[in-house]
């Protein structure tokens, strides 16, 4: 259980709590929204991974092999390591935040989009540096101590919602509900900002961690499950590292406006220093830097799947530099929900194909795993799943531009990248197989148990 609170309480939650109230959400937008949201999370964990998970045993990386073929698995492998770099520099520059109140150095401001303060870049690629060496010399100790620091990062949550709804006024006379309407969710947008509703709320909410879940991601962590419901703990994650954190985050960034309205900037450092002082900003920093670390160990085994031959501490500085030179760029912090968005709709194609060649082919007669079971015994994985290249990319094709030049927005493309790729991967397989470009036999018995010999050994990858 204690796992998955300690993944989702990062240091981005505390940048994406504040953008609810920018963007004019409601309190019942929040309340309802972020609740219903996290539990289709919960429930995709439960119902897509688990079973897929306990069925097969394997790393998702392997899983995908498997059925798509070496090729492509190394295309969405290169993906994966640049947009986790790319979250681990949003984790960089939250640590960098509190830094730079500190040093009383300018944070951004919640418009900024590229570099602008010479003195906050230094910051950040110092802290960028400094984790990047401790996660490549010592990654366990790391990993350990931040297992560790886990209950005192949600006491110090707990205690900047205290100190927050404090400074907010709360009273008899205006309670709970009533900050929470009449204070922290007006539903006044800030200038430069999209207006956020209860759909918004729902569908981020469920899609921020879109990659993990439906796109299949946490096949590795689940595998040693043992049965699907040890997925329902991802609830733990959901209501304690999501649902509640964004919403003392939302009040920490509500106290920054009554004080200073001009003072739009999402930054957490500062927030977290006029609610809590020195304590809010150590809590920060381990926030930060404690789940940055495994961010990058996750993006050095993509980059060491790609090369086998490369060491982990070598996969951990490349992507640790690639997260630095992010972490200098504002966008990742304050347009983080787009983001997150983006990284959904381009990588959950391949969970969704995973999931359909295990559960949905075999129902047509159509063997699953195609590059596992018709790759020659001497070359695995070497034959690539054409209807699942055909699936990707115009699932891409499609979603995409709708993200990004249509009203559907980035927020709700998720939703027609799932069911178009379910939807053509389908269809495309008993095509291929119809037009006998594709086989569709038993394997061979020979090649079983080679396969089993070496693929054993490869999913502890």
């Amino acid at each position: 259980f204690g796992l998955f609170p300690s993944r989702h309480t990062a240091g981005t939650e505390f940048a994406i709590g504040p953008l609810f109230v920018a963007r004019g959400a409601t309190a019942i937008d929040v309340i309802v929204g972020l609740f219903v949201g996290n539990l289709l999370a919960v429930l995709s964990w439960r119902f897509l991974v688990g079973p897929l998970a306990c069925k097969k045993r394997l790393t998702a990386y392997y899983c995908m092999e498997r059925t798509c073929g070496r090729r492509l698995v190394v295309a969405y492998d290169l993906i994966q390591a640049f947009l986790l770099a790319g979250l681990a520099g949003a984790m960089f520059t939250v640590s960098g935040t509190a830094f730079a109140a500190i040093f009383d150095v300018q944070a951004p401001e919640l418009t900024d989009m590229v570099p602008n303060n010479g003195w906050f870049v230094l910051i950040v690629i110092v802290c960028g540096l400094v984790t990047t060496v401790l996660a490549a010399v010592g990654f366990t100790v790391v990993a350990v101590f931040g297992e560790i620091m886990t209950p005192v990062l949600f006491a110090g949550i707990i205690y900047l919602c205290v100190q927050s709804l404090r400074m907010l006024g709360i009273s008899d006379e205006c309670g709970l509900w009533c900050i929470l309407s009449d204070h922290v969710y007006t539903g006044e947008v800030v200038s430069g900002q999209t207006k956020f509703g209860m759909a918004h709320c729902i569908f981020f909410s469920w899609f921020c961690d879109l990659q993990l879940h439906i796109g299949q991601n946490d096949l590795s962590l689940l595998r040693f499950a043992k049965t699907p419901n040890v997925a329902w703990t991802s609830a733990g994650g959901m209501y304690l590292g999501h649902y509640f954190a964004w919403i003392v985050a939302g009040f920490m960034y509500a106290v920054q406006l009554q004080e200073d309205p001009t003072q739009t900037s999402v930054a957490p450092g500062p927030i977290a220093n006029l609610v809590g002082g020195t304590f809010g900003l150590i809590i920060i920093v381990i926030a930060g830097w404690s789940t940055a670390n495994p961010v990058i160990y996750s993006a050095g085994l993509a980059l060491q799947n790609i090369v086998p031959s490369m060491r982990a501490w070598q996969s951990t500085i490349i992507v640790g530099l690639l997260a630095t030179v992010a972490a200098c760029f504002p966008f990742f912090t304050n347009r983080v929900i787009e983001f997150l968005s983006f990284a959904g709709i381009l990588v959950s194609p391949m969970g969704v194909m995973v999931y359909a060649d295990n559960f949905i082919l075999p129902r047509f007669g159509i063997e699953a795993e195609y590059s596992y079971q018709f790759s020659d015994c001497d070359d695995k994985f070497s034959k690539t799943n054409m209807p699942a290249v055909l699936t990707w990319i115009t699932a891409e094709i499609v979603s995409l531009p709708l993200a990004v030049f249509t009203p559907v927005s980035v927020y709700f493309a998720p939703v027609i990248t799932i069911s178009w790729s379910l939807m053509v991967y389908i269809i495309a397989s008993k095509w291929f197989v119809q037009k006998g470009w594709r086989e569709c036999g038993e394997k061979d018995s020979s090649n079983q148990s080679i396969f089993l010999s070496e693929g054993g050994e490869s999913s502890s990858v």
